[in-house]
């Protein structure tokens, strides 16, 4: 056997990964339901304040509506980034400086 040969069988067994057992899957899933409840809270809290408070953060009342219709365990975060990036990007492009 060559020496490539015996690298290649190396790289093989270091790629292959173990099937998480039944713990670990249980504690990923725990810890994904925290994740999208914690979210969830944070979301409520983001509906109770004003909207000038929201519009400082780069969003509006419709995107926190949109969010809470959304799935549960939908990455709010991720949907509020975007929109509020988008707002910025609109606004950068119409010229306006306040």
């Amino acid at each position: 056997m060559r020496m490539i040969d015996r690298k290649m069988e190396i790289d093989i067994l270091a790629t292959r990964r173990p099937t998480p057992g039944l713990f670990a899957r249980a504690r990923s899933a725990a810890s994904r339901f925290i994740r999208a409840w914690q979210n969830r809270r944070l979301i409520e809290r983001l509906s109770e304040l004003e909207d000038y408070q929201l519009f400082d953060m780069g969003l509006c009342r419709n995107d926190v509506k949109d969010v809470r219709a959304a799935s549960y365990f939908s990455d709010a975060g991720l949907h509020l980034t975007i929109a509020a990036r988008e707002r910025a990007r609109r606004h950068l492009r119409s010229g306006r400086t306040d």
